[in-house]
């Protein structure tokens, strides 16, 4: 996201060492709604420390915004990795 307008912002931003861009960490539920790119993120819905615990996305929230599905038995999501119970985002 970006931390000047608090939107969201396209993954690859939050690639670059501009600190004006971070990820921001949602804790997935099967009911949550991610924000669009260009859209206000709900800062109450999540934190910029990397979750520690469980399973983390750290990309696959749709740019349109929407729910991220979860992988089937025995798939994982595009941008998983062990460490944290959540999805970032840009």
């Amino acid at each position: 996201m970006d931390k000047t307008t608090n939107v969201r912002v396209a993954d690859s931003q939050c690639d670059t060492a501009d600190t004006r861009y971070a990820r921001f960490w949602y804790q997935h539920t099967d009911t949550f709604v991610y924000p669009a790119i260009g859209v206000a993120v709900a800062l109450a819905a999540g934190s910029f420390l990397r979750p520690t615990r469980g399973e983390v996305f750290d990309r696959g929230a749709p740019v349109t915004g929407g729910t991220v599905a979860r992988g089937g038995l025995g798939t994982s999501r595009p941008g998983s990795t062990d460490g944290g119970g959540g999805s970032g985002g840009g």
